[in-house]
C-alpha cells in the first residue's frame, strides 16, 4: 500500500472513529473528505512535505497538516492513537451493520456499555435493548437481522470479504434486474448505489422496483427471493428484501410506490456525499429531500408528527430524479459525477460537461488477432468492429519480448504490416491501422527500434514485466517511452489488474505533464480486470491537458468491454474532445503523425 494510501485509510478511520464517539458532523466530513483527496492526489506527498508545498493541497487545512507530516515522518499519528484508545475496538464493525447509524452506537454504547456484536446480541435477547428510548419490538427485529446479514458476509475466518469487480457484479445484477422488471405488479426497475455510478469495484448491490399499488410490495417479495440466480434468502420484509447471489455477493431489493421512484432512486445511488451536499441545497431553500421525495419543511414536518409512515402530502417532486434536481433549480447530474467533486455548484450554474458515450466511439486502437494470443483473423476483427458500428480499427498485436503471447519478429511483423493493409484496402465502410503493441521494456526502451516502429501506423507501448520497480525507476521508464517520437498511445500505464496485482508505483503528475506535452495519448484500458487508467488517473490526466484512448485490448471479435472504460471515461468527466477514438479518421491521422513530425 503506498504512502498516499495509507494515509487517505487514516482518515477515513479517523471520521469513522469521531462519528462513533458523537463528534460534530462537520468535523467528520471535513475528515472524509480529506481522505478522498489525498486518495485522489496524483503526487507523492513525502516529497510535497519536503518541498512546503503541502499547505498549497485545497482542502487540507492545519491539523490535517500536522497529521499527515507526523505520519510521514514517523509512520504513525498520536492523535489517531488517542483517539482510538477513546472508542472501544469492537464498535467499528457495528458501523456494517445494515438499520443502525454512529448515532445509535454511540447510544448502546454509552447507556448499556455494548462494545461489540456479541454484546449487541446478547443484550437484545436479554431484552435490554428494549428498555432503550425509541427501541420498538420492529427496530429491535431490523437490528437483529441486520447483524445475521452482517455476519452472513464475512469470510469463513471472520474477516470481511473484499469488493467486487464491477464486470463481476453486473453479470449477476443485471439478468436480476431484468427478472424483476418482469414481476407482476412491478411498472419499474433499476440498478442503484455504487454500481450505477460505475465504481470499479462494489460492496453490495442495490436494487430499486416501483409499483403502482403499494400493496403488491410483498406480492414481489416473495417472487424476487426465488428468482434464479439467488442462493440464499438473508432477509424479507414487506417491502425489502436481501439476498446472496452466486457469487457471493449481497443483492437488496427495495420496493417503493411508482410516484417516490426518482427519489429512491436517487437516494440509493447516491453517493453519500453527493446526498449530503444535495440535501443542504434543499435545506436552503426551506425543502427536505429524502428517499421518500423532495418536500416543504413545514408541511413534512407537520405531516410527520401525525404518522410514522412516509409523510401523506404530495411531494415537491418525487416520481423522476429530473424532476427533483429541477425543483431544485439545477440541471440534471449523471450517475458517474455524484461524488462531491464540484458538480453541484457546476450543476446550479449549468455548466457540467457533456460526458462521453458508446455513441462518441468511432474506433478501437488497441487489439489482437491469432497473428500473436488474440483469437480471430484481421478479417474477423474488422467485420465485428464494423458490425459495432466503428469506422476505424486499429490491429496492434504484441512485440517480440512478449514470447509467451508469441510476440512478432521484426520479419514477422513486417509481413503482419502488408497484410493488414491488403486486408483494410479490400474493405468498405472502416479502415484498418497496422500497429503494435510494443513492450516497454525495464530500463524504458522500446521493444522495437526507431527504425522499425516507424513503419506501423500506430503504436501502443505498454509496461507487462517488471511491474514490482521503485517509483523512479517506474516513473523513469515510462517516461522514455512517453518521449520516444513514434509512441502514440501508452497502454495500461501502471498494468494493475483489480483486486490482484497494484501494479507500477508511478508519479502521475510527472507522466500526465510529459504526455501533455509530447502529444501522447494514456489509455483507458477497458479489459476487465484492468480498466488502467482508472478513474481517478483519467480525471487528473485531464486536469493536466492529456489525451485519452478508451481501448478494449481485445483479443476476440468481440469490443462489448468498451463499456466498462466509457464508464472509467465518465467518472473522470471525459467529454468527446478528451478522447482520440472520438476524432474522425482524418483527425486521428493528423493527431498520430503531428508527434512524429516534432
Amino acid at each position: 500500500m503506498s504512502l498516499n494510501d495509507q494515509l487517505s485509510e487514516l482518515f477515513h478511520n479517523f471520521a469513522a472513529l469521531m462519528e462513533l464517539k458523537g463528534e460534530n458532523v462537520f468535523k467528520v466530513i471535513a475528515f472524509q473528505k480529506v481522505g478522498r483527496i489525498i486518495r485522489e492526489l496524483n503526487i507523492d506527498l513525502k516529497k510535497c512535505i519536503e518541498e512546503g508545498k503541502l499547505c498549497e493541497i485545497e482542502g487540507i487545512g492545519k491539523s490535517s497538516q500536522q497529521i499527515i507530516e507526523e505520519f510521514v515522518e514517523t509512520g504513525k499519528s498520536s492523535a489517531y492513537e488517542d483517539l482510538a484508545k477513546s472508542v472501544p475496538e469492537g464498535l467499528v464493525p457495528m458501523l456494517g451493520i445494515e438499520g443502525i447509524g454512529p448515532k445509535t452506537i454511540n447510544l448502546f454504547w454509552k447507556q448499556l456499555d455494548i462494545t461489540s456484536l456479541d454484546q449487541l446480541s446478547k443484550a437484545i435477547a436479554d431484552g435490554k435493548l428494549a428498555k432503550i428510548k425509541g427501541m420498538g419490538e420492529k427496530k429491535i427485529a431490523a437490528i437483529l437481522k441486520g447483524i445475521e446479514n452482517y455476519k452472513s458476509r464475512l469470510n469463513a475466518d471472520g474477516s470481511v470479504p473484499r469488493r467486487t469487480g464491477i464486470a463481476d457484479a453486473m453479470e449477476q445484477a443485471e439478468p436480476l434486474v431484468e427478472a424483476v422488471r418482469k414481476i407482476p405488479g412491478v411498472a419499474r426497475a433499476e440498478i442503484a448505489g455504487s454500481l450505477r455510478r460505475r465504481k470499479e469495484t462494489i460492496g453490495d448491490v442495490d436494487l430499486i422496483a416501483a409499483v403502482k399499488n403499494l400493496s403488491d410490495a410483498g406480492k414481489v417479495i416473495e417472487e424476487f427471493v426465488k428468482l434464479p440466480g439467488v442462493v440464499q434468502t438473508l432477509g424479507a420484509g414487506e417491502s425489502k428484501a436481501s439476498v446472496k447471489v452466486a457469487n457471493g455477493m449481497q443483492v437488496d431489493l427495495r420496493v417503493v410506490p411508482r410516484e417516490n421512484f426518482g427519489a429512491a432512486l436517487m437516494y440509493f445511488t447516491g453517493s453519500k456525499e453527493h446526498n449530503v451536499k444535495i440535501r443542504g441545497l434543499a435545506q436552503k431553500q426551506k425543502m427536505t429531500l429524502n428517499e421518500w421525495g423532495l418536500y416543504e419543511i413545514a408541511k413534512y414536518e407537520k405531516a410527520k408528527k401525525e404518522t410514522a409512515k412516509p409523510p401523506p402530502i404530495k411531494a415537491v417532486a418525487s416520481e423522476s430524479e429530473e424532476s427533483i434536481y429541477q425543483s431544485l433549480g439545477i440541471v440534471y447530474v449523471e450517475p458517474e459525477m455524484r461524488e462531491d467533486f464540484g458538480e453541484v455548484e457546476l450543476a446550479r450554474d449549468n455548466k457540467l460537461p457533456k460526458l462521453i458515450t458508446l455513441k462518441d466511439i468511432r474506433g478501437d486502437l488497441h487489439t489482437h488477432t491469432n497473428a500473436s494470443d488474440g483469437r480471430n483473423t484481421i478479417e474477423e476483427m474488422a467485420a465485428a468492429a464494423k458490425a459495432a458500428g466503428y469506422e476505424f480499427l486499429a490491429i496492434t498485436d504484441h512485440s517480440k519480448a512478449m514470447a509467451m503471447a508469441n510476440g512478432l519478429t521484426v520479419d514477422r511483423l513486417i509481413k503482419h504490416i502488408e497484410q493488414i493493409h491488403k486486408v483494410s484496402d479490400k474493405l468498405k465502410g472502416i479502415t484498418l491501422l497496422a500497429g503494435a503493441e510494443v513492450d516497454i521494456l525495464a530500463d524504458g526502451r522500446m521493444d522495437y527500434e526507431d527504425d522499425v516502429l516507424k513503419l506501423l501506423d500506430i503504436v501502443v507501448a505498454s509496461p507487462h514485466v517488471s511491474l514490482k520497480q521503485d517509483t523512479k525507476k517506474a516513473t523513469d521508464r515510462l517516461l522514455r517511452a512517453i518521449d520516444n517520437k513514434y509512441v502514440n498511445i501508452i497502454g495500461h500505464p501502471t498494468g494493475r489488474l483489480i483486486n490482484t496485482r497494484e501494479g507500477l508505483p508511478l508519479e502521475m503528475d510527472k507522466l500526465f505533464k510529459a504526455a501533455a506535452a509530447n502529444g501522447t495519448a494514456l489509455e483507458i484500458n477497458a479489459g476487465y480486470p484492468r480498466l488502467d487508467l482508472n478513474d481517478i488517473h483519467a480525471r487528473a490526466a485531464l486536469a493536466a491537458e492529456c489525451m485519452l484512448a478508451i481501448d478494449t485490448d481485445s483479443h476476440t471479435a468481440n469490443f462489448e468491454e468498451i463499456k466498462w472504460g466509457i464508464g472509467v471515461a465518465r467518472r473522470a468527466w471525459a467529454t468527446p474532445k478528451n478522447v482520440i477514438n472520438c476524432m474522425k479518421l482524418p483527425d486521428l491521422k493528423k493527431f498520430l503523425a503531428a508527434k512524429r513530425g516534432r
